[in-house]
């Protein structure tokens, strides 16, 4: 019984050192897990009122 847990922990060991490795492909996640393509930056707002500026015309504060 000790043997078959032994021999266990050493084949996921040893998949888990292989999928860190990236060797895997896309199956042991190459080591990226977690990693994120670079959202959008925060949205524009106005200095003055702090509502959302939306495209490239000035905000409403602004024209009163």
């Amino acid at each position: 019984m000790i043997k078959l847990v032994t021999l266990f922990l050493i084949v996921v060991v040893t998949l888990a050192m292989f999928g860190k490795l990236g060797w895997l492909g896309k199956l042991g996640g190459g080591g990226r897990v977690g990693k994120r393509p670079p959202g959008p930056g925060k949205p524009a707002v106005c200095i003055r009122c702090g509502r959302h500026v939306i495209g490239t015309e000035p905000c409403d504060c602004d024209k009163v």
